[in-house]
């Protein structure tokens, strides 16, 4: 077969098959492929112009009030002494909710207290007059009440001039008199100290066989009344030798005086006696302030469940919780983080994860930035929000409010379309 041939055959065959390729119809992805490529092409590019994807910022919120719950911590470290409410009780503003154990008896420092601070006649005349009983155990402020008392005998003697009258010699005679007497008082005192120790040591018995279980109410009361009036007794002996002791300063000053032609002036009496009563109110007030805890407003207390008497506190440790009684509207507080803060505004939205109630379950619920705090910190600054719609989440649930709930917060600063951020790249 010669060469000529077989070339013309291949070319045939070729052809032949390039003519079949040529008349068959091609299948209608072939025809439509680019239409298809580029309608999918649009529509990627109005679904990602369409789309938004936010920025967000991050912080744990916690439910609070406009008028926030007041936590109350320990201002040092004490025992509590005693409980003056229960956990859920509604309470008054600067009422006392617990006491600490110290050396003063607290009904006896709230009621002179309430008779320092109450109104009445504050002249001079009238503090002359101010009562603090002898028997009344002011413990850590005993020593301002004594001042104060001593005070009010020197004023009163130059008042009325009730030495003027005496001679030396009677002077000494009385200054013997108060001396017998305030060593009898002492001698008695040791016995009274007995008898306290004695009277707490069967309190402390029965305290403890109450708390096994064991009825002794009766036998409970009766020692603690013999406690009391064990306690006042050494207290009223204890008040009388001091007030013994400064009598017979007083009458040794007048002898002074006597031999100096020299006494002291009523102006200057006065003086010193306004003065020493302002120092007992501030001895007070600064008892108050650290040996009990009150409430600051008016509402309703929530005491932590490790409070009770003999309990051991720390500075520092939140003790209990007031409720303000006119709240005002339920808000979320956030503390942010510094860092990234600044793209936060009023009006963005913040979508909320209560931890206490699964977002899977349960929805998130959505709020509004109503305020965004100056720089407090190095470290946060605090953003305020609002629910329009309550704790109504975004599947319908109404969820219900807990003191100071607390959850994750997204804070919406920006929504852009994904196209834009694409673009942004470039």
């Amino acid at each position: 077969m010669s060469a000529e041939y077989q070339h013309s055959h291949n070319y045939d065959l070729r052809s032949q098959d390039m003519e079949e390729i040529l008349a068959t119809r091609p299948s209608w992805p072939v025809r439509w492929g680019t239409v298809i490529l580029l309608v999918v092409m649009v529509a990627l590019v109005v679904m990602a112009s369409v789309y938004t994807y936010p920025d967000i910022v991050t912080g744990e919120i916690t439910l609070t009030t406009i008028d926030p719950p007041r936590p109350l911590r320990a201002r040092q470290d004490f025992n509590v002494d005693r409980m003056e409410v229960e956990g859920g009780d509604s309470v008054a503003a600067a009422q006392v909710l617990l006491v600490a154990k110290t050396l003063a008896d607290f009904v006896d420092v709230s009621s002179l207290d309430t008779k320092l601070f109450m109104p009445g006649d504050e002249s001079i005349e009238g503090l002359a007059k101010f009562n603090i009983p002898s028997n009344w155990n002011l413990g850590e402020i005993q020593e301002a009440a004594y001042d104060f008392q001593e005070k009010q005998k020197i004023y009163n003697n130059l008042r009325e001039r009730s030495l003027d009258d005496l001679s030396t010699r009677d002077l000494q005679n009385r200054i013997a008199a108060q001396e017998r007497y305030i060593r009898r008082q002492r001698n008695a005192q040791g016995e009274l100290e007995d008898r306290v120790i004695r009277f707490r040591d069967r309190l402390n018995r029965e305290e403890q066989l109450a708390a096994d279980g064991i009825d002794n109410r009766d036998q409970l009361v009766t020692a603690q009344r013999d406690l009391e009036v064990a306690e006042d007794n050494l207290q009223r002996s204890r008040a009388d030798v001091h007030a013994a002791s400064f009598d017979i300063e007083l009458m040794r000053n007048q002898i002074e005086s006597y031999r100096s032609g020299r006494s002291g002036t009523l102006s200057q009496a006065a003086i010193e006696l306004r003065n020493s009563y302002d120092a007992l109110r501030a001895a007070v007030s600064q008892w108050m302030q650290n040996y009990t805890i009150m409430s600051p407003v008016k509402g309703v207390v929530l005491l932590d469940r490790e409070i009770r008497p003999n309990a051991y506190i720390l500075r520092g440790d939140e003790v209990a919780t007031v409720i303000p009684a006119n709240a005002g509207d339920m808000i979320g507080r956030i503390d942010l983080p510094v860092k990234g803060s600044g793209a936060v505004a009023e009006g963005q939205k913040v979508m909320v994860r209560f931890a206490s109630y699964p977002h899977l379950e349960y929805g998130s619920v959505e709020g509004r930035v109503i305020k965004k705090g100056k720089l407090e910190s190095k470290e946060s600054i605090t953003v305020e929000v609002e629910f329009p719609n309550q704790l109504l989440t975004t599947t319908g649930n109404r969820l219900e409010a807990g003191p100071r709930m607390v959850g994750q917060a997204s804070i919406i600063t920006e929504e852009k379309p994904l196209l834009k951020r694409f673009l942004d790249r470039f």
